[in-house]
């Protein structure tokens, strides 16, 4: 990730995890960025060189990483390393029509309209996947709420809207997926996310780094468990050939899940693992980038 120093753990993460979790004080990558037009379409600049971060930013920059033990592939071509480098196309966390390639590594990526308190809003998002030796680098090179409801009516956007984009423009987020092998030989799914951002406008920058930091940190810690619960269910029907609909969600259930995992309550065959820190930043993270 974007630091070889590291900090402790923030004080409301358990001692168990405070091995697995890295906060740093850093700046985002200097490689990669996007820009957003007048219209609030996100464009992908991955070539352009970012400027250092102003001396008054609030920074952020925390990495979670956990596994997910799954059963071998039971088919040719089928495998846990097959299945972590499947196209964006092919994700089935995804609604396919939601992804839109732009370039050949990069895709634009719509949550579709959503309610958000009393808003109306479409997250969008650019992300650039990259194969590694392990799996695939998913890096999130910018972001955007669109106002759904001005661009139904033509109206202005909303203020609370406009203000959130002045933060999301500068954050960035690397997923990092990969196959492994755990310790007692089973094959596993490996997922490591890296948050990061230099904010000097909107909610990120007035929260404050230790607050953006410790919030960003249970984030992870409840969001990641459950999605490494969903990559197991998909993985298992993916590899044994098997039709990969989606289910009915319950929210109730889903929120409850998420719950549990910020309490450290994981998944059967989930656990959280030491973070992998890289020497480069938002670089692929092979076997020797890794630093002890």
């Amino acid at each position: 990730s974007s630091s070889t120093s590291s900090s402790s753990a923030t004080s409301s993460s358990s001692s168990a995890h405070r091995s697995s979790v890295v906060v740093r004080a850093a700046a985002p990558d200097a490689s990669t960025s996007s820009s957003t037009s007048s219209s609030g379409t996100l464009e992908s600049n991955s070539s352009e060189a970012r400027p250092a971060p102003a001396a008054n930013a609030t920074l952020l920059d925390v990495s979670r990483a956990f596994t997910a033990d799954v059963s071998s592939g039971v088919k040719p071509g089928r495998g846990v390393l097959d299945y972590v480098r499947l196209p964006a196309e092919e994700y089935n966390l995804l609604d396919s029509n939601a992804v839109t390639r732009v370039q050949p590594e990069t895709f634009r990526i719509s949550a579709g309209p959503q309610k958000m308190l009393w808003l109306e809003v479409e997250p969008i998002g650019i992300l650039r996947v990259t194969t590694t030796e392990r799996g695939c680098d998913q890096i999130l090179e910018g972001a955007v709420m669109n106002d759904a409801a001005a661009e139904r009516t033509g109206g202005p956007e909303n203020v609370m809207i406009s203000t959130m984009n002045k933060s999301l423009k500068d954050l960035r987020l690397r997923n990092r997926i990969s196959a492994v092998v755990g310790a007692d030989g089973r094959e596993a799914i490996r997922c490591q996310i890296e948050i990061m951002g230099a904010f000097t406008e909107g909610p990120f920058a007035s929260a404050g780094g230790p607050r953006i930091n410790n919030l960003m940190t249970w984030a992870l810690g409840a969001i990641m468990p459950w999605f490494l619960g969903q990559l197991q269910k998909d993985y298992e029907d993916w590899s044994a050939g098997q039709p990969r609909g989606r289910q009915n969600v319950n929210v109730a259930q889903v929120a409850q899940e998420i719950l549990a995992g910020s309490r450290g309550k994981l998944p059967a065959g989930v656990r959280e693992v030491p973070v992998e820190v890289c020497a480069a930043v938002l670089a692929s993270c092979d076997e020797d980038d890794v630093e002890e």
